[in-house]
């Protein structure tokens, strides 16, 4: 999907989440936007839910927050794997074809059709492991 057809509103959630260094939830987002029009979350939702439709963000379940997705090959929409800090909420986008063809090959010999994949490593990023070691 391009840029230009998305609405203003999930556009300013998509171009907020690119700039953020880390997930945001969507009171965050609601939080950041206010001032620029968007007053209410379910408008906030409606523009996650399209960006997630179209594959431009994910949502890290495990933090109940939002990243933007920062790989557009077209089968990535349904396939998301993140490494994601348990200490400062980092989270990083993985993207590895074998893990996804591994997940495909376990269900299709569970005769499972895989329809989406959502994979989260949780541990801790380089700097909170070099604190935690101090």
């Amino acid at each position: 999907m391009k840029n230009k057809s998305l609405s203003p509103h999930s556009k300013k959630v998509l171009m907020l989440l690119a700039k953020s260094s880390r997930p945001l939830t969507a009171y965050d987002i609601l939080d950041k936007l206010r001032k620029s029009g968007i007053k209410a979350p379910p408008t906030v939702y409606r523009a996650l839910e399209t960006l997630i439709e179209h594959g431009l963000v994910h949502r890290i379940e495990s933090l109940g927050a939002f990243v933007a997705c920062h790989h557009h090959e077209e089968d990535h929409a349904a396939a998301a794997q993140f490494a994601v800090c348990r200490s400062c909420g980092e989270a990083a986008e993985i993207l590895d074809r074998r893990l996804t063809t591994l997940i495909r090959d376990i269900g299709r010999h569970m005769k499972f059709r895989v329809e989406r994949e959502m994979l989260e490593v949780l541990g801790l990023c380089r700097n909170c492991d070099k604190k935690a070691q101090a």
